[in-house]
């Protein structure tokens, strides 16, 4: 599989997630949103380093079962509605059902859709989250996401983002790929800060500034790379 096309990387995901592998089980227990700050931490200085508003429009790109959203809406008090896209139905039901069972539907809204094809009017969003999904994109979709997100967000609007990273010990790095492929067919991307930042800057993000770097919890000795960058202002 190439990975050359978004739909086909979804397909490949899903298929993924619904095996009932020990892995595929594991990765669908961290999904819950109880366990959001442990899978996503930096999730729990976010409204702090990006200044969030209540008043501002939220997406979350990838966004599981809501856990993030669920999350801020919870600690920030956001008042508009929060939206969140997955490209895995069987995510995107279950994220539902999680919103629902917390009296949260007409606070967050998710819906099924591609990184690299965004379903939102121009200009319409504040902040843009996306955690966990640039490793399944290949260099060409990265850039198409980037830029679909810098149409979206408003002049002046933030992004967050964060991301498995390579290990510098070789034998690592081989071994984290290893993990993070298994049941997959497609390709998995690994980004140094470096090559992240490189990403963010080629599209025209401004006021980049490193972000939720560190262990990644999920696999400890897996480092994290992530950044908060701006939509540069017309």
């Amino acid at each position: 599989m190439t990975g050359n096309d978004e739909s086909e990387v979804a397909r490949d995901y899903e298929a993924w997630l619904s095996q009932k592998t020990l892995v595929a089980r594991w990765m669908r227990f961290w999904l819950a949103p109880q366990r959001t700050v442990w899978l996503n931490t930096p999730v729990r200085w976010l409204p702090d380093a990006i200044s969030l508003r209540p008043t501002d429009r939220v997406l979350d790109i990838g966004c599981g079962y809501g856990g993030v959203l669920i999350y801020l809406q919870r600690r920030a008090g956001i008042t508009e509605a929060m939206e969140g896209l997955d490209c895995t139905a069987m995510i995107v039901e279950r994220g539902r059902r999680e919103v629902l069972s917390r009296g949260l539907q007409h606070k967050i809204n998710l819906q099924l859709g591609m990184a690299t094809a965004l379903p939102y009017p121009d200009a319409s969003r504040d902040v843009i989250l996306c955690t966990y999904v640039i490793k399944h994109l290949s260099d060409s979709l990265l850039r198409q996401m980037l830029l679909e997100i810098r149409r979206v967000l408003k002049p002046g609007g933030r992004l967050c983002l964060w991301e498995a990273a390579p290990s510098r010990y070789q034998f690592m790095r081989a071994w984290n790929e290893k993990l993070l492929r298994k049941g997959l067919t497609s390709n998995v991307y690994l980004r140094t800060m470096e090559e992240l930042r490189a990403f963010l800057e080629e599209v025209g993000f401004t006021n980049i500034r490193p972000y939720g770097t560190g262990l990644y919890y999920y696999y400890p000795p897996m480092p994290r790379a992530g950044f908060i960058a701006s939509n540069p202002s017309v």
